[in-house]
């Protein structure tokens, strides 16, 4: 159900990624300290490595803040939002929006452009249409579909250099989940870090970023296996780095034995069928988010072309068959589990 002021939660939790903590050794000095709150509906939890817990504690509430601020400009759900203002006023009015705001409008459009549109925060009216298919268990129609279509585009949002922002048509809306998420991870650890924290994760349900190491260690992320819910397949050695992770487990419904996932193809409509699941490693939350999305529906090999143009990108791919795809300078730091 809907709930004005909060982003759609399950009552069931389901995690991308999971996170496996080390435990610091009795000779280290260095405590690990977690700190957990519900935002943007999902589980965060919060890291820090600290010789004392009161400033750790201090500085995770300010992150919590942080990220809630963040959920209260860009929620479709919150009326005074910047994306619930947006929405309302499509194909009649330019909105003034919150510097926050634009810069995922504008990051979002570049993600766009170099995914060929696979990546579209204009997808907001289909991802509504099936939301409610998932509560009835039955996929829509293709004419159904076919009639919201044309109200997705990218390109029919407009950026007004003064901070305003206009969708082109009445109908159109704009959905920020699949980038505003990783934006929040980002801004909490940037605070985090501008409070002296180093050693630190910020964990949104799966998005999350890393800094510095665990006692000397790197930090180990594991891979959930998209096809059994409580098996992990694979653990990530990282240091400094963003991971997000986009599946067709997450929000899913299995129709006359086909699954229908919450990972849609902007072009068709429909889910997007290459992947099981698709796990990028980037220097931002933000990117790594909104490229996670972009890379399932691209499908194993286009997206993987797009991972190898870009700087500082590594990708682990699993496709509909569940092979596995990895970067060339991510094996090394990938450890399968039987």
């Amino acid at each position: 159900m809907k709930k004005k002021g909060v982003y759609p939660i399950s009552i069931c939790v389901i995690f991308c990624i999971i996170f496996l903590p080390t435990f610091s050794s009795p000779s280290l000095s260095t405590n690990v300290y977690k700190y957990h709150q519900v935002a943007m509906g999902t589980f965060i939890e919060i890291t820090l490595l600290s010789d004392d817990e009161e400033p750790a504690r201090k500085a995770s509430l300010q992150a919590f803040q942080e990220i809630k601020w963040i959920e209260q400009l860009m929620s479709p759900w919150i009326e005074r939002s910047d994306v619930f203002r947006v929405n309302r006023s499509a194909g009649q009015q330019w909105v003034k929006v919150s510097p926050e705001t634009l810069e995922v409008i504008k990051r979002a459009q570049k993600i766009s452009t170099l995914s060929d549109g696979a990546f579209d925060m204009t997808i907001a009216p289909l991802v509504d249409l099936w939301r409610k298919a998932r509560e009835k268990g039955i996929p829509p129609s293709s004419e159904e579909v076919r009639r919201l279509l044309p109200l997705v585009n990218f390109r029919d949002l407009l950026v007004h250099s003064e901070g305003k922002v206009l969708l082109k048509r009445k109908g159109m809306a704009i959905d920020l989940g699949g980038i505003a998420k990783g934006y929040a991870v980002d801004r909490a650890f940037e605070m985090l870090m501008s409070l002296s924290f180093k050693n630190l994760i910020v964990n949104a349900g799966g998005d999350l970023r890393t800094g510095g190491t665990n006692n000397h260690k790197p930090w180990s992320i594991g891979i959930q296996h998209p096809r059994s819910n409580e098996k992990i397949m694979a653990k990530i050695s990282v240091s400094d780095s963003a991971v997000a992770t986009s599946g067709d487990y997450e929000k899913f419904f299995i129709h006359q034995g086909k699954r229908y996932h919450h990972i849609l193809n902007p072009k068709t409509g429909f889910p997007a069928n290459g992947c099981q699941s698709v796990t990028i490693l980037a220097q931002s939350s933000m990117m790594a988010d909104a490229l996670a999305t972009a890379v399932f529906v691209l499908g194993p090999e286009k997206g993987n072309t797009l991972c190898q143009k870009l700087e500082d990108v590594e990708c682990f791919i699993v496709d509909q068959a569940g092979k596995t795809l990895l970067s060339p300078n991510l094996k090394a730091r990938v450890a399968f589990i039987p």
